[in-house]
């Protein structure tokens, strides 16, 4: 774990080429910031189960050491894996009291591992939620990294790289992901406060690090009204992009976009505590007219018949693909999705799909292609026709996803001409709330 590795990059770099397949775009941003020759500690926020690691491991160069909890290392075949990809068990109460002491040994190796200029990623909050929300990071990231400069006599010039994750989406593939790195904290300069009283060391670099991280995602302080919050992020996106004059429709900009939604909203609620239960109310209301119209909630201002009709096209021309993909490989959705649906924690959901189609897939498409290989006798439509498998379950679910939205603007245009009067109150609802919302972010 202390060196770097061929085989892991070749693994990786197969792996990462079917992750951004698997998301419909994988952005990074802050790469700059991540030193070079040095050892380093990426502490990230926690939202996503499996697919977290994988997100920093897939957006930078370093062969990074997970320090991740135990509980999935309790199958030998699991050790000898993740031992493999160099990830190392992290020991928690609910592992039992006696487990705990085996966390010396792993932070033993963690600092050999930084002392060899190599660097170890962790999750400082110690759990994954499934809301955009950092919780109280515990101590693992203060107590590695004074453990490993103390050693050193502060001379190992070790950079704690703040990390922030964003998902459009935590369960759906064809969605959009963020990962953003943060401008590196050095070790060296809560020394003074470490040697006068580690405790307060720790609590220094804890709080440093904590509010650092909340500047790379989008971090809901009132979870009281995260629903609200969510809804808002969502409905007034194109309203902050536009009125923020921000270019491109890329990631980076839905992202920003909704940071500064949420960050205002708050900022505005601090002294104005009245908007959120009026905001609250004025969704319910909205919300109600969406229901009676059989629509999703957005923002149907914004919608172009034109566009919808252009989507209708591509969707018509992309039929037969959708067609073979859905006949040929039936089975296989349906045995995903029976699997998908018996995991309880839906963080769990995307990690579980990425993993099954990256490993299960390949063989179900061998299966299905030995089987034409029989009826047709012909080896080079077997080699066709199993290379014609994965591409047209890629484009298959894309074309799903836009069968979703396309036919949910039709529904709002169908509405436009037989419930005209439910939609002028539906649109001026939303100029209402556009307002008010305006008002709020300091936008008017």
């Amino acid at each position: 774990m202390r060196k770097w590795s061929l085989g892991y990059d070749i693994i990786r770099f197969f792996f990462r080429s079917f992750f951004k397949l698997f998301y419909r775009q994988v952005q990074s941003s802050g790469n700059e910031n991540i030193p070079k020759n040095a050892p380093i500690i990426f502490a990230a926020n926690h939202q996503n189960a499996l697919i977290d690691p994988l997100a920093i491991i897939f957006t930078n160069p370093n062969q990074s050491v997970f320090l991740t909890r135990a509980d999935i290392f309790n199958k030998p075949i699991l050790l000898k894996i993740f031992t493999y990809f160099k990830m190392l068990p992290v020991y928690r109460i609910r592992d039992g009291a006696e487990s705990l002491k085996n966390n010396e040994i792993i932070f033993d190796k963690s600092v050999a591992i930084l002392e060899a200029k190599m660097s170890v990623a962790l999750f400082p909050e110690a759990k994954h939620t499934d809301k955009r929300h950092l919780e109280p990071l515990k101590k693992a990231v203060p107590r590695i990294a004074f453990q490993a400069e103390e050693k050193n006599d502060f001379n190992l010039n070790l950079q704690i790289v703040p990390v922030g994750i964003y998902y459009e989406n935590y369960e759906q593939s064809n969605s959009l992901l963020f990962v953003n790195y943060g401008e590196p904290i050095a070790l060296n300069k809560f020394k003074s406060q470490f040697e006068e009283n580690p405790q307060h060391g720790y609590a220094a670099l804890r709080e440093v690090l904590e509010q650092e991280i909340k500047k790379l995602i989008i971090h809901i302080q009132d979870l009281n009204h995260y629903s609200l919050y969510e809804k808002i992020r969502h409905f007034y996106r194109s309203r902050m992009v536009s009125k923020l004059q921000l270019k491109g429709n890329d990631i980076r900009t839905l992202f920003h976009a909704d940071q500064q939604s949420v960050n205002r909203l708050q900022d505005y609620s601090q002294s104005h505590p009245q908007i959120i239960e009026a905001l609250e109310s004025d969704f319910s209301e909205y919300e109600k007219i969406t229901t009676k119209l059989k629509l999703k909630f957005l923002n149907y201002g914004t919608i172009k018949l034109s566009k919808t009709i252009a989507q209708t096209l591509i969707l018509i021309l992309g039929s037969p693909i959708f067609i073979f993909a859905f006949l040929n490989l039936y089975l296989y959705y349906y045995l995903v999705m029976k699997m998908i649906n018996k995991v309880k924690d839906h963080q769990f959901h995307s990690s579980f799909k990425y993993a099954i189609s990256l490993l299960i897939g390949p063989f179900i498409y061998l299966i299905n292609s030995l089987i034409a290989l029989i009826w047709l006798q012909d080896f080079s439509l077997f080699v066709a026709y199993y290379f014609s498998l994965p591409l047209t379950a890629y484009w298959a679910n894309k074309l799903r996803y836009l069968y979703i939205e396309v036919k949910n603007e039709w529904m709002f245009w169908y509405n436009s001409i037989y419930k005209k009067a439910l939609v002028n109150d539906l649109l001026k609802k939303e100029s209402a709330i556009l307002q008010t919302l305006d008002q709020c972010m300091g936008l008017k």
